[in-house]
């Protein structure tokens, strides 16, 4: 690559990255490392610890994506522990109890979050209902892969792998390997 070309990427780079963090409306406690653009965006806040970093510069979609942060109420909060890493396509949408990642927690491209189901599931409601909701809590030293999908109310315990393309919905224990639609148990990590 061409001196001209690293320099040309590296201001589009920091200009997306910049004019992502001046339209954000949340509030954000605590600074992280913005490599891919992230907007943080609606009423409530987000909390992020030491070391956080969002996006990945020789990972798919870099150029073409953001991540969304978007705590949609006063009350809603998305926070991230330290040393937590996430790709780019990243998704976390919170209007419920909140969505919380412990330390040193691994995710991949086009990973989605949601601690609520944003509708009521009766037809004569859905538009007007209330929804369930519950809170989301990915506990420290968790890799999530690509493409993981992780529904209102799931829990995933200390240093489990989620597979690529899973759909989490409820609780999982520590140490364990996860996958599928929906996901399983499919064995422990090191076995």
């Amino acid at each position: 690559m061409s001196f001209l070309s690293r320099i040309v990427r590296r201001v589009y780079r920091s200009a997306r990255v910049s004019f992502y963090r001046h339209i954000s409306t949340a509030k954000v406690e605590g600074k992280f490392c913005a490599v891919s653009p992230v907007l943080c965006d609606g009423k409530g806040k987000v909390c992020v610890g030491e070391g956080v970093t969002f996006g990945f510069i020789q990972d798919s979609d870099f150029w073409t994506s953001y991540v969304l942060l978007n705590p949609r109420n006063e009350d809603a909060c998305i926070s991230f522990g330290d040393g937590t890493t996430v790709c780019n396509h990243f998704t976390a949408i919170a209007e419920g109890p909140g969505i919380e990642f412990g330390k040193k927690v691994l995710v991949g491209t086009g990973v989605s979050v949601f601690d609520s189901d944003f509708h009521d599931t009766d037809p004569a409601n859905r538009c007007n209902g209330t929804q369930r909701s519950g809170k989301v809590i990915i506990e420290d030293n968790v890799w999530i892969g690509d493409r993981v999908t992780i529904l209102k109310g799931s829990r995933i315990g200390k240093d489990s792998v989620v597979a690529a393309g899973a759909v989490i919905a409820g609780e999982f224990p520590a140490g364990v390997i996860i996958g599928g639609v929906p996901a399983r148990v499919i064995r422990k990590v090191g076995e």
